[in-house]
């Protein structure tokens, strides 16, 4: 399994309220690209974690790359791993922190792309999630 973190500035025409639609696409496009993965939002920056087969890993990182929402976009880390997949099924989840100095703190101080996701993860709890319920359902 191929693993991909970064971290984006949202670009400037980028409105929160397209986040729903923004999850949506996502989610289905990454389900049939065999791909899980954590989308992070708060307004100011993206970050988000991929995994799956390495192919389509890289492929979707393309597409992101020249999508315009994304501006700055950082790679903070990739890599094979040997570990099982953290989201396993799930396609895509999404979650929304209210604190704008959250992500970029995140990423900044870890030393390395296991600790920066590891430090995501146990944050999880204290994402906005009931922002987030509604990006995460299912059509």
């Amino acid at each position: 399994m191929y693993r991909y973190l970064y971290l984006s500035d949202v670009s400037p025409e980028f409105e929160p309220y397209q986040m729903g639609l923004l999850a949506q696409r996502a989610r289905k496009k990454n389900e049939g690209l065999a791909i899980t993965g954590l989308l992070l939002f708060d307004g100011l920056y993206f970050c988000q974690y991929l995994e799956g087969p390495k192919g389509d890993v890289l492929q979707l990182m393309r597409v992101i790359e020249r999508d315009s929402r994304h501006r700055n976009l950082r790679r903070l880390g990739e890599g094979l791993s040997t570990r099982p997949r953290r989201l396993p099924n799930n396609g895509l989840f999404v979650g929304y922190s209210t604190d704008a100095t959250f992500l970029p703190g995140v990423v900044a101080t870890a030393s390395g792309m296991n600790e920066a996701v590891e430090r995501i993860w146990n944050a999880l709890p204290q994402l906005d999630v009931e922002q987030s319920a509604d990006w995460n359902k299912r059509e």
